[in-house]
């Protein structure tokens, strides 16, 4: 059958044979087929999208070939790898910006770290004011992985200033605070350390929040107003 379609490959119907042999369990087979119409210069989005299943499926660097092939479609293929790996599926629906596929898998599978770096990268004022909904069922989950784990690795001022916006929209002073200090207190980045505007707001927060603190901060910090 293989010999047969390579033989005639430019003349069949890429994503009708892709989507008959894969409800047939049968994809690998398509797998040297469609690597030759790659090889062959084709940038058709069907065509990638198969070699993307095929290598979710059999497990061939499937996770770099999302991560930087720009031809397959990010929906397609986000969808065929949900139930097989959530992970890749997230990775798929990273790349093509998909926020609501990327959302809802990453809330199923209580994937909050991989939510959390995706929004704060984003810089989206759509997206922050989502995660940080009072209605959100999901948000002091994604908020823990915000602080401990999405921002202390960000080195790009221009994502922290989105992440200090957002939660200062949402009206979350307490949550803010926190952010504050993990960058200015316990963070090993001088940058972020020394940030004057970051030291000031810390402060100030802690004014209106926690003013039992605030003479600790004066002490232990060394730039603000």
């Amino acid at each position: 059958l293989i010999k047969l379609i390579l033989s005639v490959k430019n003349m069949v119907p890429v994503g009708e044979l892709v989507d008959q042999v894969e409800r047939r369990g049968k994809l690998k087979m398509l797998h040297k087929f469609l690597e030759s119409k790659i090889a062959d210069g084709s940038n058709d989005v069907e065509v990638h999208s198969g070699v993307a299943k095929v290598y979710v499926e059999s497990n061939i660097n499937a996770e770099h070939f999302l991560v930087s092939n720009p031809y397959y479609d990010s929906r397609v293929v986000g969808k065929f790898c949900e139930k097989r790996n959530p992970y890749l599926a997230y990775v798929a629906y990273r790349r093509g910006l998909c926020d609501d596929e990327l959302f809802a898998v990453t809330n199923k599978n209580s994937m909050f770290k991989e939510q959390a770096m995706y929004v704060v990268n984003r810089q989206n004022d759509d997206l922050w004011e989502r995660v940080l909904n009072e209605n959100n069922a999901f948000r002091k989950l994604i908020v823990d992985q915000i602080i401990s784990t999405a921002l202390p690795e960000v080195t790009e001022p221009e994502k922290i200033a989105s992440a200090v916006k957002a939660f200062m929209t949402a009206d979350l002073p307490e949550v803010l605070m926190q952010l504050l200090e993990k960058l200015v207190v316990d963070t090993s980045s001088t940058a972020f350390r020394r940030n004057k505007n970051l030291q000031n707001l810390l402060i100030l927060t802690a004014i209106k929040t926690e003013k039992d603190r605030v003479m600790e901060y004066v002490n232990r910090l060394d730039n603000f107003d």
